[in-house]
């Protein structure tokens, strides 16, 4: 959707900015209080950038953005006393309201008084409060800033504040003076226990502290917990960390150095009252129980069914259901090994990727003094469930739509702790680009699913090569077929899909996929509508009739008729360049209405640094190879008039395809985040295929792309052939988008997006400028660059973004913000973040 009245836009942008501008800043401070508007740190006298010592400033000045306070001005937007201003207006027009209450209803009254209540909490609780200077904050800041120095070494550190009364207005300066750290000298050991000494001397080259470094906090704490760790994954069931104590650190040392005695002691139990010592000792697990189907309701019952598998016991209430050796696939803990809490936790996270059980609890007992006793206490979900969903969906082709369905789920399946998933789904939408439609109006595009999965623990394979993945990297095998239907996305669409995925995870950053089987049968199912939907080739074909065959009677239903019996030989000596136009178009009408079947071989390598979803600075990075028609053109003997190699009729496409990913997140502060995004991808046809199937190729645009344009509105190149779907075989892009906080709830976005997609191919249809020929074809990338604004919603972000054409490759002369303007503006409608 283009913005028309740019003029009316950009008064109406600019009035904004002035409104939130022309806000009094201090219009809610208090009389006599102070608005803290900026805090400075002056460290050892210079103004100084310390990110960890600036969080611990406990009272911040308001948010801004290039300088302007926009929460607070839109806080400030908002009445405080909207209840008694509401009361007092009531009681000034007293008419007006009771000429209301005639005209309106008493309940329809009541909802003007809420919609003014609502309309000022709205601006109240999204926007953000001056902040009033408070220095009971700033002494406690100054301890905090004190005790951070502090554990870091800086054990004379001093540190003090001051304020600057400005109007209504106030600036704190904190003067830190960090004087010479502490650096550890001698670290001395006393540790009750022989078995712990003796592990502690096999891993103390992996200590946190070492002498010669400076003193910090933070490294004690990392080896209290690197000893514990290696403590209880050595045996020692019973450590705990506050065993651990460092001792004998010297704050006043005049030569800025400690020694430091890390004491390690023994046990203590309570016998009758009396606290003893007690050795710390190995101990072995000699006996594991696994109940499969405990329920609170049936606590008290005895179990009926109890099996013994590989040194394991299984008890049940009722026939034991699950097949104890696909059950010990995820289990870690052996009988004869020793205590590990790593072997506790890999269990407890394997069991529960199992997704059959809603509670997994593991309890240790103590046998004696040397053994152990392990309970893993299993809770199921129900066998049979059905499910309900609806959602939200946006891709770079489905601008905007909604979704629903049901499945039908079947849990341990066949006794191995499968599930098997049946699966109907239904969604309309708008597309991004509306081409070709007959039907204008919005979400009149729809698509229909259905598909049938099962999932298995580990890797179904024949003659034992599973063996070869580690039970430990969580091995999983799913089985799927479905079938789709789309309509009113260029030529109607039935896909037909079956694949065979193996997934594993060697490490919480790694995880590998690879799909021996992945076939799909695509069917265009409105093929005699292409030149309805591709109009701008039939419009060049009516140039070439209108000019050369006037008497023809061209049709969108027999424009191919046309190219073959006038676009021939003797037509090529009389005009070449419209003979080209003609049989590319011929060519291109080929290559989109083709059905193929493509089976392909994938793999794919996903590498992330990310702890959990509020991390907001790691890196991303995603490679996948994509072989498709080579084991099919092998086998398969039958071919078409042309030769090439078919399936029931239907062409094999055959062609390599791989795609790179890389995303890297920063913080450059709590309130905003800076992210880049590099995706190069390349597809190559050969063998039994010249061209790369449309669904395969690549396009460009849309809202998690190039901004600036539509999807498929932009490239090959340099080209600018006004085809309403542009594809391609190499695909070149870049992002770069700086996100930051305006209100709670509203979050602001500057981008700038760059590439395009080429051909690599020898493609009869591809025009010099579409090209990838050298390096030098990067300079036909397209740059995009604007600004979003996102509304988070919790669960989910509304986004929308405008993007403004700056470079535009396949203009002539100076390419460089020729249509920078909000006319040739495009606006992005997005759920979630485009990356």
């Amino acid at each position: 959707m283009l913005l028309k009245n740019y003029k009316i836009s950009f008064i109406f942008y600019i009035g904004i900015v002035l409104i939130f501008n022309a806000c009094n800043s201090t219009k809610y401070v208090p009389e006599g209080e102070f608005m803290l508007s900026k805090n400075k740190i002056y460290i050892d006298d210079k103004n100084k950038l310390d990110n960890e010592a600036k969080d611990f400033v406990i009272q911040r000045p308001n948010t801004t953005f290039l300088g302007i306070l926009f929460p607070l001005y839109f806080y400030n937007l908002g009445d405080k006393d909207y209840e008694e201003n509401y009361a007092k207006r009531v009681e000034r027009n007293p008419k007006t309201f009771a000429a209301l209450r005639k005209i309106f209803s008493e309940k329809q009254t009541e909802r003007l008084k809420q919609s003014h209540a609502s309309r000022n909490k709205w601006f109240l609780e999204g926007g953000q409060a001056p902040v009033i200077l408070d220095e009971i904050k700033a002494e406690k800041t100054t301890e905090k800033l004190r005790n951070y120095y502090f554990n870091n070494g800086y054990f004379n550190a001093e540190v003090d504040y001051d304020i600057r009364l400005k109007v209504e207005k106030a600036d704190v300066r904190y003067r830190i003076t960090k004087n010479e750290p502490f650096r550890l000298d001698s670290i001395k050991t006393i540790i009750d226990s022989n078995t712990l000494d003796s592990i502690y001397q096999l891993t103390k080259e992996n200590s946190f502290i070492k002498t010669g470094e400076i003193y910090r906090d933070l490294n004690f704490r990392k080896e209290a917990d690197r000893l514990t760790r290696t403590f209880r994954n050595s045996g020692i069931y019973h450590f705990a960390e506050n065993q651990i104590g460092f001792h004998e650190i010297d704050t006043l040392a005049t030569d800025h150095k400690t020694d430091v005695i890390l004491k390690i002691t023994d046990r203590l139990i309570e016998n009758e009252g009396v606290i003893e010592t007690k050795p710390l000792k190995v101990q072995k697990i000699t006996k594991i129980g696994i109940f499969t189907d405990y329920s609170y309701e049936r606590k008290n019952e005895s179990f009926k069914d109890t099996t013994v598998y590989n040194g394991f016991h299984f008890y049940s209430h009722d026939k034991l259901k699950y097949n104890p050796k696909s059950l010990l696939n995820a289990v870690f803990i052996e009988p004869g090994d020793i205590y590990k809490d790593s072997a506790r936790s890999l269990t407890r996270r394997h069991l529960k990727l199992l997704k059959n059980f809603k509670m997994v609890k593991i309890k240790y007992q103590e046998v004696n003094e040397d053994e152990l006793s392990a309970t893993i206490v299993l809770s199921p979900l129900k066998k049979y469930s059905v499910g309900m969903n609806t959602e939200v969906i946006h891709s770079n082709v489905k601008q905007l739509g909604f979704a629903g369905g049901f499945s039908f789920i079947n849990r341990n399946t066949f006794r191995n702790a499968e599930i098997f998933k049946l699966s109907f789904k239904g969604s309309i939408f708008d597309v991004a680009k509306n081409i070709g439609s007959t039907d204008d109006r919005p979400f009149s595009s729809w698509e229909i699913s259905a598909d049938a999965s099962l999932e298995v623990p580990k890797i179904v394979i024949p003659f034992g090569w599973d063996s070869f993945i580690d039970k430990r990297m969580a091995p999983k095998t799913l089985f799927s077929i479905g079938t789709g239907f789309q309509k009113n996305i260029g030529l109607d669409k039935q896909k037909i899909t079956a694949f065979v995925d193996y997934s594993w995870t060697p490490n919480k950053r790694v995880k590998h996929t690879f799909e021996p089987i992945n076939a799909q049968y695509v069917k265009n199912l409105n093929k005699d509508q292409y030149f309805y939907i591709y109009s701008s080739q039939y419009n060049d074909l009516v140039v070439i009739q209108q000019e050369y065959f006037p008497d023809y009677p061209l049709t969108e239903d027999n424009a191919l008729q046309f190219i073959d019996e006038k676009i021939d030989d003797d037509f090529q000596q009389v005009d070449p360049e419209a003979y080209q136009t003609a049989k590319n178009i011929e060519k291109r009408n080929e290559i989109i209405t083709t059905d193929f079947v493509i089976p392909a071989i994938t793999y794919s390598f996903t590498y992330t640094t990310k702890s959990d979803f509020k991390d907001n600075n790691y890196m991303f990075f995603k490679a996948k190879l994509i072989a498709a028609g080579n084991i099919s053109s092998a086998l398969v003997n039958e071919t078409n008039a042309d030769g090439v190699k078919t399936i029931a009729e239907t062409p094999i496409a055959q062609y390599v395809k791989t795609d790179f990913e890389f995303i890297k997140y920063w913080t450059p502060s709590k309130t905003t985040v800076l992210v880049s995004r590099t995706f190069a991808g390349i597809a190559i046809p050969y063998g039994n295929s010249k061209d790369i199937p449309f669904t395969s190729s690549y396009f460009i645009g849309g809202s998690s792309d190039i901004r600036a344009y539509r999807t498929y509105e932009l490239g090959p190149g340099s080209n600018s052939n006004n085809l309403e779907y542009n594809v391609g075989s190499l695909k070149l892009i870049t992002n770069l988008e700086y996100r930051f906080g305006i209100t709670k709830t509203f979050k602001g976005a500057l981008f700038i997006d760059a590439g395009n997609i080429w051909d690599i191919t020898n493609s009869e249809v591809s025009a010099p400028g579409d090209k990838f020929t050298s390096w030098e074809s990067i300079k036909n990338s397209a740059i995009g660059t604007g600004f979003g604004i996102r509304y988070d919603f919790s669960f989910f972000v509304f986004r929308t973004d405008l993007g403004f054409k700056t470079y535009e490759p396949y203009l002539e002369g100076n390419r460089w913000f020729r249509n920078y303007n909000f006319s040739r503006a495009v606006i992005n409608i997005g759920i979630n973040y485009p990356f």
